[in-house]
């Protein structure tokens, strides 16, 4: 299941050379990703509230094609993909709002599914694991 986010860079998201600085364009990955986890009906607020579950980032990278400027709208695309029964990862591709055939920057975040109070793996809820199956198209 592939999924799209769009966001303004704003002069707070970029450093003193006018280009998003790289930890925003990281941020804003995973303000894609957690839109997309509430769109498939996971519940962020509950996960922390009920202390059953967390989802953590175990890697995250980034490659910057082209430079990122304040005012540019932006189309994150997203597509999660199974790893195992307790991980998965998130694929982002991030392009001008204008230009959808050539990507500003590439980035990837690797996650596990884990009981926050044992600090043990434990299996990706379904919702998920639905949404991460490779599209048979």
């Amino acid at each position: 299941m592939s999924f799209s986010y769009h966001r303004t860079i704003y002069l707070s998201d970029t450093d003193a050379a006018g280009v998003i600085y790289f930890a925003n364009a990281l941020k804003i990955c995973h303000e894609a990703y957690e839109t997309w986890l509430s769109e498939i009906g996971i519940s962020l607020p509950r996960m922390l509230t009920e202390k059953t579950m967390a989802i953590p980032i175990v890697h995250a990278d980034i490659d910057f094609l082209r430079p990122i400027f304040c005012g540019d709208q932006l189309q994150i695309n997203l597509k999660p993909k199974l790893i195992s029964d307790n991980e998965f990862c998130v694929d982002y591709q991030i392009f001008k709002q204008e230009s959808l055939t050539r990507p500003l920057a590439i980035a990837k975040t690797q996650h596990v599914c884990i009981n926050p109070q044992i600090r043990s793996r434990i299996p990706l809820p379904q919702l998920i694991i639905s949404a991460a199956k490779p599209d048979l198209d």
